[in-house]
Formats: C-alpha cells, sequence, structure tokens
C-alpha cells in the first residue's frame, strides 16, 4: 500500500500546515513528529556553515593585520667611532685653578665631539699650567702654545677658567673659550696653520687671533656643520 498524506487536524478542527504527519505503510506516526525537526536541524546546519565561515574570515583578517600592528618600528640609529682624547696634565702650580677629573672628563667630551677633529688625539698631552712659574715656559699674551716637538699643547690655567672679557663680549661662553682654545692648539699639533676669516659663515677655528673675526660668526669647532 503507498503511503498516503495525511494532515493532523488541530484542537480547532483547522489544518495546521506544520504539524502535517506522513504516514508509511498505514501506520499513523507518533502525535508531536512534524515538519519542524527537519526545519530545525537545517536551521541548525546553516548556523553551523555561517559560524565555520565568520571564524575562517576573522583568523584571515586577523593574520593580515597582525604583522603590521606587532612589527616594532624601525628607529635608524648613527654610531660615532670613539676618538681616543689626550692626556691631560695639570701643573702642581695650578692645581687649586683646576681639578684634574674635571679637566680630564672635559678633554674627554670635547675629543668625542662630532664637531671636533675626528681623530685620535691618544699622542697629545695637554699641560694647563700657570705661565712664567718654576720652570715652565712664559707665554705672553697667549692663553694656549703648541709645542710641536713633543706633541704638547700648553694652556693657561685663567683662560681655562675664566672667561675673557673680549672673548664674552663676541658672545662666548666659558665652555666655548676652552674648545677654542683646545681645538686650536691641538690643530696645530695635527699640522693645521693658521686661516683667515672667508668674509661670511661661521670663523675658522684656526684663525690668528681669538677676537678678531670680522664679518664671520662666533665659531669654536673645526668642523662646525656637523650635530652634536
Amino acid at each position: 500500500m503507498s503511503a498516503v498524506p495525511a494532515l493532523h487536524i488541530g484542537p480547532t478542527g483547522g489544518r495546521t500546515p506544520w504539524r502535517r504527519a506522513v504516514t508509511l505503510g498505514g501506520h499513523q506516526p507518533a502525535p508531536g513528529v512534524t515538519m519542524r525537526r527537519p526545519i530545525a536541524l537545517l536551521a541548525a546546519v546553516v548556523a553551523a556553515l555561517w559560524l565555520v565561515a565568520g571564524t575562517a574570515l576573522f583568523q584571515l583578517l586577523d593574520r593580515d593585520e597582525t604583522p603590521a600592528r606587532s612589527a616594532p618600528l624601525a628607529v635608524p640609529t648613527t654610531t660615532l667611532p670613539a676618538w681616543t682624547p689626550p692626556v691631560v696634565l695639570v701643573d702642581l702650580k695650578a692645581s687649586h685653578l683646576v681639578d684634574q677629573d674635571q679637566a680630564q672628563a672635559a678633554a674627554a667630551q670635547l675629543a668625542a665631539d662630532p664637531r671636533g677633529w675626528r681623530t685620535d688625539l691618544d699622542h697629545i698631552a695637554i699641560r694647563i699650567v700657570l705661565p712664567g712659574t718654576d720652570g715652565i715656559e712664559r707665554m705672553p699674551g697667549l692663553i694656549g702654545r703648541a709645542l710641536f716637538d713633543t706633541d704638547v699643547v700648553l694652556i693657561s690655567a685663567e683662560a681655562w677658567t675664566s672667561i675673557g672679557q673680549r672673548f664674552a663680549v663676541l658672545g662666548g661662553t666659558l665652555d666655548e673659550q676652552r674648545a677654542w682654545v683646545f681645538n686650536h692648539e691641538v690643530g696645530h699639533i695635527l699640522g693645521h696653520p693658521h686661516e683667515e676669516c672667508p668674509g661670511d659663515g661661521p670663523a675658522p677655528v684656526m684663525r690668528a687671533t681669538t677676537y678678531d673675526i670680522g664679518t664671520c660668526s662666533l665659531n669654536v669647532w673645526p668642523n662646525p656643520w656637523y650635530a652634536p
């Protein structure tokens, strides 16, 4: 006997399509068996497919964005060579004015500055002296002097500790005065002669006089265009 579709009649006697049952082989299905089960199963399958598709899409997007979010920024760095400084010797008669350790630290800083001579200076000795005392070579009117035969630079303790009035008038500071006499006399040991101001721009550190800079601007470095 063929299957005959049957309609389950609700309490009100009306036809309820979602309560439709099927009779197979002449047997009536148990009450409550309806078409809602296939519909619910289909809905569950669709929901699972959406879940799988959504998860895959999320993982794809997350994989694409992660490198940009977690990669560190590339910061260019510049490492300057460690130029060795000269040895600083403070004469005993000048030791009440100049501290040996502080003078050595200042010379090391001047040697390491990229605006300086940019070379090793460990073959040079800096002597901070009181001119004219106990055999120290006199430096009349000078704040520094280069002794080529011995690679020694003499710097007046006064020039190291007190800014000159004429240098201050140019707008210089005590630190700049130290830098100028240091770089100027060390430049002579390195073989650099005196230079004249070119007319504008930074005054050469090897100018013949400290104060005569003409129309140039005050400068105490051999390579002033390098950033400190």
